[in-house]
């Protein structure tokens, strides 16, 4: 039976508190770690249950260099890292391609359907991602990974970060990585889910 109090949520009304000593990264700008502006924080998502950040919310630009389109993603919070000097996050080892893949956050479908699509853009096999898929919540074991390990926000970068000139990818993709058709059916189901979810909630199944 599904419980009111969801496990993740965003930070903003959560009734959390950011720890003593930690920046409030809320608006800073979100960069590639070649430099290129990729958007801002918006909201940070927190494991109520183990009290973790688990994901940064990012709004991205409009970018058509990069191919990217104005909308909001989330993004595990272990491929982030502050800089504080500049009020930024650089996202590390990730790529235009998985950008573009993510699905469109929705607040109100925040759950494991959205996770597990997020993970496989980040090449996380199906059969790793816990044993709860189908319940209200993954396992903890879901969350045992270096995408959600948030210690990784205060490595130190291998040198300054200084915002360049948006330039065209010319990317290969190792062949661990989804192609561009596997990304796409990615995002038609989890958009697809959504519209289920909401025609069951209007005929009163859920």
């Amino acid at each position: 039976m599904a419980t009111d109090k969801k496990r993740l949520q965003e930070f903003r009304g959560s009734g959390f508190e950011m720890v003593k000593g930690q920046p409030d990264i809320h608006g800073w700008q979100v960069i590639s770690s070649d430099g290129q502006r990729l958007g801002k924080i918006t909201e940070l998502i927190i494991d109520t249950v183990a009290q973790r950040v688990r994901y940064a919310v990012v709004a991205l630009t409009d970018n058509k260099v990069l191919q990217l389109e104005k909308r909001t993603v989330l993004v595990p919070i272990g491929f982030a890292q502050l800089h504080p000097a500049d009020d930024s996050v650089i996202l590390t080892g990730v790529t235009p391609y998985q950008l573009r893949a993510l699905p469109r956050y929705d607040r109100t479908h925040l759950g494991p359907k959205s996770e597990i699509d997020i993970s496989q853009v980040f090449g996380r096999e199906h059969t790793s991602l816990g044993s709860n898929v189908g319940g209200e919540d993954l396992d903890q074991s879901f969350y045992n990974h270096e995408h959600f390990d948030d210690r990784r926000l205060h490595r130190a970068p291998a040198q300054p970060i200084a915002p360049q000139p948006a330039r065209r990818e010319a990317e290969e993709l190792p062949a661990s990585h989804l192609s561009s058709d596997d990304a796409e059916a990615i995002r038609r189901r989890h958009e697809q889910n959504l519209r289920d979810e909401e025609e069951a909630r209007r005929k009163g199944l859920l």
